[in-house]
């Protein structure tokens, strides 16, 4: 059976790793998308075990479900800003710290937990050019009239996201200059505005200007960061699954769809069901239609082209490549040369957030 096999000490060692960048600051562990695919509940615990207690995610029946399953006391950030009164009857029923990012927001918040008699946390979200909720920099006196009058509501913290800190330093001291405004104007006003974070895994590792009181870190965890260096950080997850079969291939057989491979000589091929259903030579599609990023993708496909970039899949500890289009739920091996039968055990490098519904299991 296929499965997606988690190293557990490999987390810990980027925790720790993690732990010793953030310094002084506290550790959010963002465990939105089914904590970046590794597994909700497992990666709450293991994060847990090593001290990590303060949680941040989007849905808020992921927030639900670790509160049933004994994560009574760990304050969980809701990282979503919304009217949707159910999504906020849940905020106030499950005790979870909610964001409020725009005056309706802020007011809908207030209005339930009033209705429930109680007092809700909640964190400010400044919108310093990630365009999605929040407050932008000029809309100062709203923030401090919420500070002042939401009497349902205890505002504990503020925060921005970094849009650009995995390839940009300017635009990132940009976006901190903007956010360090909003705190000084606050304070001006004698207001303390709580909990200040800003950082996320590419701003803790490639930053030192920006780690505030917290940091909020998911693909640091998972050490799948979008950058150019991996900052000692050890890759979390991959696919382990079964050789269905091994055979030789006469020469001048095709392999795959659109038969693009022939072989030149007899080869062993080695069948494995595994294909890109499951998360195996899948990656996330360009989505900037920038002139300029449009003729770096362009680039960058014709030099893959040029290189002619091979594939390969771990059998018995030896690479085996790829040959032939990897199909929806089959992959075919070269392992002429590799000591292998049926029921060997290939391993895959995939990125777990893409592997679906494939069972993950913990080492």
């Amino acid at each position: 059976m296929k499965t997606l096999l988690i190293d557990a000490n490999k987390v810990r060692a980027n925790v720790a790793r993690i732990r010793e960048r953030a310094g002084n600051a506290l550790i959010y562990g963002v465990l939105k998308g089914n904590a970046y695919g590794l597994g909700l509940l497992e990666m709450a615990e293991l994060l847990r075990n090593e001290g990590i207690t303060r949680f941040a995610l989007t849905d808020v029946e992921d927030a639900v479900k670790l509160r049933e399953n004994g994560y009574q006391e760990e304050e969980i950030l809701m990282l979503r800003s919304t009217t949707e009164t159910d999504f906020i009857e849940k905020i106030v029923a499950y005790n979870l710290v909610g964001t409020i990012g725009s005056q309706d927001a802020a007011l809908a918040l207030n209005g339930i937990a009033d209705k429930h008699k109680t007092v809700v946390e909640a964190h400010i979200k400044i919108d310093t050019g990630m365009g999605r909720y929040g407050f932008v920099p000029g809309e100062i006196d709203k923030i401090v009239s919420f500070y002042k009058h939401l009497s349902n509501v205890a505002l504990t913290g503020i925060y921005t996201h970094f849009y650009s800190a995995w390839n940009s330093e300017r635009i990132t001291r940009q976006q901190a200059a903007r956010f360090e405004g909003v705190i000084e104007k606050l304070r001006s006003k004698g207001i303390e505005p709580g909990l200040v974070h800003a950082a996320n895994s590419s701003a803790l590792f490639r930053f030192d200007f920006c780690h505030y009181d917290a940091v909020r870190i998911g693909s640091a965890i998972t050490g799948r960061m979008p950058t150019k260096f991996n900052y000692g950080l050890q890759k979390v997850g991959f696919i382990t699954c079964p050789i269905a079969e091994v055979r030789w291939l006469p020469k001048g057989s095709t392999v795959g769809y659109g038969g693009v491979y022939k072989t030149r000589q007899p080869r062993k091929i080695a069948v494995i069901p595994v294909g890109y259903a499951d998360g195996f030579c899948v990656e996330k599609s360009h989505d900037s239609y920038r002139v300029r990023d449009t003729i770096k993708y362009m680039l960058s496909e014709f030099k893959r082209g040029l290189i002619h970039k091979k594939l390969y899949v771990t059998v018995n500890n030896t690479q085996a490549r790829v040959i032939g289009h990897v199909g929806m739920l089959h992959t075919v091996i070269d392992v002429t040369d590799i000591d292998c039968a049926p029921g060997d055990l290939a391993q895959f490098e995939v990125n777990p957030i893409l592997t679906g519904n494939i069972p993950r299991t913990y080492k």
